[in-house]
């Protein structure tokens, strides 16, 4: 039996920077492209994913963190980290 999927939203921006991100990731790129844009939402992106491949994905956005010293990219980090924190918890 698998996991049981965890809701995940993010916005365009995070969108484009998480793409990028995984121009090389294959796998990852694959995670983030089940996402879809949910009007009644705001046009917010809303991925449903097992807490395992959303781990992966906030793996992603640590190492992000680790290789930029731009303020305003760090602070869009953080809040990707806080979402994903939201929802791997299930809050």
């Amino acid at each position: 039996m698998g996991q049981a999927k965890r809701m995940w939203g993010f916005d365009d921006a995070e969108r484009r920077l998480l793409f990028d991100a995984t121009d090389d990731i294959p796998e990852l790129r694959e995670i983030l492209s089940r996402a879809a844009p949910r009007q009644d939402l705001g046009g917010l992106w809303v991925l449903r994913a097992t807490v395992d491949e959303l781990d992966e994905i906030y793996s992603l956005v640590e190492a992000l963190m680790d290789g930029t010293r731009s303020e305003r990219r760090l602070e869009q980090l953080e809040e990707l980290l806080a979402g994903l924190c939201t929802s791997m918890d299930g809050f």
